[in-house]
């Protein structure tokens, strides 16, 4: 994720990217229960509190979508499909959408931020006043498109017309197949499809390499993606197969710290036996098949990593000069788990399991496709603490346990490990109940499906609030025992 633009002042290969995520995908193969996975930290600030929203069906619409972040607009959609979308506070709802579902059953998340190589930037510069950014993504390509290839379609068309502001990967996701589109300048972007016994990692670098134009099966690009590359001196035919890595992005020296330890560790975390190592990135495999099954649970472990049990550790060592940037940072703004089942109906067949703040300190929380509204609180908030505000209710608690993580987050962690696990034996309660109504009975299918929602999005909050007052409290004490004066 990338908001501001820090080169002006700073040259570009020094810039640390502040403003950053993780991408994990699973194919329906390597997942432990036949589903597609997409999967994404969304890191930026975290005095940005989200707003979770569901933007109607809208018939007959005329006008054009216009950007918040820059100049870029784009013909709204006739009729606009129903979706939801977890947006900026400061956007009006309209745009940074980050993450949802439509009604057609598609999924995506956008964007993770990727740094395009300074060499081909050179001749294909980001078309930064008009061109695409993540501001606008989904916004624009969720309300139109019926599967996950239409979505890396239209993305890549939109690229190719009017530009890429910005360098980003964007995943799409439908019952049959995830696709992960990148960049690779101003204008030029290619896009694969996971197979499907394998999963993929990206941590802030363009990590696609093999493509053939010829499997469009698999494969989609821009019209001129190698011959550009030709053209200019990025590739050359004499070297071998065409590797859109090294032809369109950069390795630097901060990807060995920034990026590089994220994707390695994830990768080990899956394939213990790998041989790579963390400081070279360029032998990192693109796409692998796991030692085991995957998870929904294991993504989410994956993106809660900091390291823990090793000297890497910023929290457990307080220590926030780290070099080795963790998966789950306070800045955090959401962590999404998107769940496709494609046996089962869409409403419940699609899940966005969503940890608001920083994952490892935070609980996720299933909203399914299907439900029809949000408690109260989930569209409040400012960059200014509000108690009206569901972000801030779980931010609150993880600014508490930061002042002294190793004496509170072990017991915040466990009460959100137990709510998780119960919650999972809640929703196998609730989805075979649906599965007995929806058919000859859906407007009380639908009643149990939100009637679910509100009680586990209420019990989550009072959780919530539960750990800030026991964390208040034993704070307030460790502090009194700080600055205890007293005796004769």
């Amino acid at each position: 994720m990338k908001k501001h633009i820090l080169s002006a002042v700073i040259p570009a290969l020094l810039v640390p990217p502040a403003m950053a995520c993780t991408t994990i995908l699973v194919g329906n193969e390597a997942s432990s229960d036949g589903s597609f996975i997409v999967a994404r930290n969304e890191d930026y600030s975290a005095n940005n509190p989200k707003h979770f929203l569901i933007h109607p069906r809208v018939e007959h619409q005329k006008g054009e979508f216009k950007s918040h972040a820059n100049d870029f607009t784009y013909p709204l959609p006739e009729t606009s499909l129903r979706y939801s979308a977890i947006s900026d506070f400061d956007t009006n709802d309209l745009s940074m959408g980050e993450v949802g579902f439509n009604e057609a059953g598609v999924g995506m998340t956008a964007t993770e931020t990727i740094y395009n190589g300074q060499q081909v930037l050179k001749f294909d510069p980001y078309v930064e006043k008009t061109g695409i950014t993540e501001d606008a993504i989904e916004n624009v390509i969720l309300p139109r498109i019926h599967s996950a290839r239409e979505g890396a379609e239209l993305l890549g068309k939109i690229i190719e017309e009017k530009g890429a502001g910005e360098g980003f990967g964007v995943a799409f996701v439908d019952e049959h197949e995830v696709w992960y589109l990148e960049t690779g300048s101003g204008h030029q972007w290619m896009a694969a499809k996971l197979p499907r016994d394998q999963y993929f990692v990206s941590a802030n670098q363009g990590r696609l390499r093999n493509y053939n134009p010829e499997d469009k099966a698999n494969y989609l690009g821009s019209k001129t993606l190698i011959s550009f590359a030709e053209q200019h001196g990025l590739y050359n035919l004499k070297d071998g197969e065409f590797d859109f890595h090294k032809a369109y992005s950069q390795d630097v020296e901060n990807d060995v710290t920034y990026n590089y330890p994220r994707v390695w560790t994830v990768q080990h975390m899956f394939n213990p036996d790998l041989k790579t190592t963390i400081t070279d990135g360029t032998a990192f495999p693109v796409f692998l098949k796991p030692a085991h099954k995957i998870s929904v649970a294991d993504v989410q472990s994956a993106l809660r990593n900091h390291y823990q049990g090793t000297a890497h550790d910023p929290y457990a060592n307080n220590n926030p000069q780290e070099p080795y940037r963790p998966i789950s940072v306070f800045r955090t703004q959401e962590s999404h788990v998107l769940q496709v089942r494609p046996k089962l109906p869409k409403a419940i067949g699609e899940v966005a399991y969503v940890a608001i703040g920083m994952p490892s300190l935070s609980v996720y929380v299933p909203y399914y496709q299907g439900m029809e509204h949000y408690l109260p609180g989930y569209d409040k908030g400012t960059d200014k603490f509000s108690d009206d505000s569901v972000s801030w209710k779980y931010r609150q608690l993880q600014t508490l346990v930061m002042q002294n993580y190793n004496a509170y987050a072990p017991e915040v962690e466990k009460a959100y490990a137990e709510f998780e696990k119960n919650t999972a034996i809640q929703q196998t309660a609730m989805e075979k109940e649906y599965l007995k109504l929806y058919q000859s009975q859906p407007q009380q299918a639908q009643k149990v499906l939100q009637t679910f929602e509100d009680k586990v999005m209420q019990d989550a909050l009072s959780l919530t609030e539960q750990l800030t007052r026991q964390v208040m409290t034993q704070m307030t004490h460790d502090t009194d025992m700080k600055y205890h004066f007293e005796g004769a």
